[in-house]
């Protein structure tokens, strides 16, 4: 178990923040009004711990939250193990934490490498 780089926590990060707040987009939207100013003042990727949202609930609310991530070429193994750590996150209402989201990232069995990373490496310097 590896170290991910910065590159792949960055990336991480903001694919996990995008898909809470796209999730928390589509609760506020299924939620009554009773709590929608409430829900307003929350920060879209905050909003799921309002709620605790498992199981066919949270597939309604992921659909198609990683496409722009993988169009952009995030390797597969690693949007599985972001899904399942968005998903931990619906059903406990936690909020997003760098250093837990890290620790997640660390236990992957493989290093994972981004495309540019795996360019920038094999990339042989210029020579005059």
């Amino acid at each position: 178990m590896a170290q991910p780089t910065a590159a792949v926590v960055a990336v991480s990060e903001m694919a996990v923040v995008r898909a809470l707040e796209l999730a928390g987009n589509r609760l506020m939207g299924r939620n009554g009004r009773g709590d929608r100013g409430t829900l307003q003042r929350m920060a879209p990727w905050d909003r799921h711990s309002f709620f605790r949202v498992t199981g066919e609930e949270a597939d309604k609310v992921l659909t198609g939250v990683w496409e722009a991530p993988a169009a952009r070429g995030v390797p597969e193994e690693l949007l599985r193990v972001l899904d399942t750590y968005v998903r931990l996150l619906l059903a406990s209402g936690h909020s997003l934490h760098r250093s837990d989201l890290v620790q997640t990232l660390s236990r992957m069995h493989q290093r994972v490498l981004l495309p540019w990373e795996t360019d920038e490496a094999s990339a042989s310097p210029a020579t005059p």
